[in-house]
């Protein structure tokens, strides 16, 4: 059942939102507009905003899909881990687009808020903390990504989600690179977040 549970998940994850979404709006392959990467914050950048809240509407079902399968199916901690692992690594290597995807960072947050809201929040909080101090987006995740098994560990009180959370943060770490920050793009077309959630789009 595991392995069914994985394959599953992968082949969920694996569906690319956000490339499709690009293609049925520009004609253009979302590989080749802004970052490259194929995303919530690249289709919101590069598209429009309202396409990328699509994205991030699927993605986050995406997750809670994962961890709701594995639930019904087995139920255990060890298979929920692996089958939400899989649902982010085929966001990440669509097989769909020959091994290119994006982040799955809205699949894997909504599965994690699925399974322990309070880590969210405090991951939130010192992801926050770690931006003011470091004043850079990058650093602020790599430290968050650091901290995260051990704040969900403590959280749930599970050996199996605490070794779950190391294997997520370096499935994230292992392709988080400064370059693909879609974050740089706002900041070269918009004063922060709010003026770029809120203001015209910019070419």
């Amino acid at each position: 059942m595991v392995v069914v549970l994985i394959a599953a998940g992968y082949l969920l994850g694996s569906i690319p939102v956000a490339w499709l979404i690009a293609k049925l709006v520009t004609g253009q392959d979302l590989r080749q507009l802004g970052s490259g990467n194929i995303g919530v914050m690249n289709v919101a950048v590069s598209v429009a905003r309202w396409a990328g809240l699509l994205v991030f509407l699927a993605e986050a079902a995406k997750g809670m899909l994962g961890v709701a399968l594995a639930r019904a199916l087995d139920g255990r901690e060890v298979a929920v881990g692996l089958a939400v692992l899989a649902t982010v690594a085929g966001t990440r290597w669509s097989i769909w687009l020959r091994g290119a995807g994006g982040r799955g960072n809205t699949a894997g947050m909504a599965a994690l808020l699925i399974l322990s809201w309070l880590t969210v929040v405090i991951g939130l909080a010192i992801w926050l903390l770690a931006r003011l101090l470091t004043r850079s987006s990058f650093m602020a995740t790599r430290i968050l990504l650091v901290l995260l098994p051990f704040i969900l560990g403590l959280v749930t009180q599970s050996w199996w989600y605490l070794l779950f959370g190391m294997a997520l943060g370096m499935l994230y770490m292992s392709t988080q690179r400064p370059e693909t920050d879609d974050h740089l793009l706002i900041k070269d077309r918009w004063l922060n977040l709010w003026a770029f959630l809120t203001g015209p789009r910019r070419k």
